[in-house]
């Protein structure tokens, strides 16, 4: 991208709260600063950077990621994640059947510890693995893997899938598909055993929120309006499937997990 844009140019777009910019653009200015290397790099520059992809994905209805500030050296992994970033402004009334050490009410959202690390997170077997989704994240790198067994029936069908990895040792893969007719997206991450990345997730405006354990896994939904997120830990593997749903369907897509 041959456009230089100043702080001062970033921050007018995010004051009027519109860019012109497309998504691919902001990463570009994201990634030509992350190549100046730790000691060069513009921390302030990269969050407003944050800031446009925020509001150029604000229709996505899906996870907002909030990360504490990691050592330099990880940042120019974890600053990428940012294409994941959305907001959803709905009212909030709670119903959290979650544990408070996985999961917090903060100002009507729940913030959960992005590694999950007070979860259950090791899956007792993998039963889906002939399944044609599963073996196309296998192709990706994604290994083992552990699905809703209703996300591999009829009723469901896959849109596109992409690998939007960051490298080898952080690899994304982002599907889109249709169940029953409705939209959903799920996203599976797996990060190297080397890999530290601190912070939280965040769920937006949720209505409730509910755990169970299948598998040998704590499975994490909560309800928003119209849609539920669905989310859970295999070992270094993470799966976010946000669905327009209730809670109902929530669960019994969780239930099928195997």
């Amino acid at each position: 991208m041959k456009r230089k844009l100043s702080k001062k140019k970033l921050e007018k777009m995010i004051a009027s709260d519109f860019t012109d910019l497309s998504t691919e653009e902001i990463k570009a200015l994201i990634q030509k600063e992350v190549d100046k290397g730790p000691d060069e790099l513009d921390t302030n520059y990269i969050d407003l950077c944050f800031e446009l992809l925020s509001i150029k994905n604000n229709d996505t209805n899906k996870r907002k990621i909030k990360f504490t500030k990691p050592a330099k050296v990880l940042l120019a992994t974890a600053v990428l994640m940012v294409v994941f970033i959305s907001t959803i402004t709905v009212s909030a009334q709670f119903n959290l059947n979650i544990p408070q050490k996985i999961a917090q009410l903060i100002n009507g959202n729940a913030e959960i510890d992005y590694n999950l690390e007070n979860a259950d997170t090791t899956a007792d077997g993998y039963a889906l693995l002939d399944t044609d989704l599963a073996k196309q994240l296998v192709d990706y790198g994604i290994t083992p893997v552990t699905l809703p067994e209703e996300l591999t029936k009829e009723n469901c069908e896959i849109i596109k899938l992409e690998d939007v990895s960051v490298d080898e040792t952080w690899k994304i893969i982002s599907i889109d598909f249709y169940y029953n007719n409705q939209e959903g997206w799920l996203r599976v991450e797996q990060m190297s055993e080397e890999l530290e990345t601190a912070g939280v997730s965040t769920v937006m405006d949720i209505k409730s929120g509910q755990m169970i354990n299948v598998n040998g896994m704590d499975i994490i939904m909560f309800e928003q309006d119209n849609r539920c997120s669905i989310i859970y830990k295999d070992n270094l593997t993470t799966y976010d499937i946000s669905l327009d749903c209730n809670l109902k369907t929530a669960i019994k897509i969780a239930e099928s997990i195997k």
